[in-house]
């Protein structure tokens, strides 16, 4: 799985939001689809960073050993 700490769940959705008003942004200039699918990937890349997070988080065997 993902060596994500807990805390940095939090820090994955901001960095995400960040991300994604910077997407916004270059749609408004036109930027050149290389910076656009950059930006694509990075999201990306953090979405499932903070999918594994969440799932280490509240999978059911994390629970037990709660």
């Amino acid at each position: 799985m993902v060596d994500v700490p807990h805390d940095n769940i939090e820090r994955l959705g901001v960095d995400i939001a960040a991300l994604v008003a910077e997407r916004q942004s270059l749609r408004e200039l036109d930027a050149p689809a290389e910076k656009l699918e950059c930006n694509r990937l990075e999201i990306c890349g953090l979405q499932r960073r903070l999918a594994q997070a969440l799932i280490a988080r509240y999978s059911p065997a994390q629970a037990e050993a709660a």
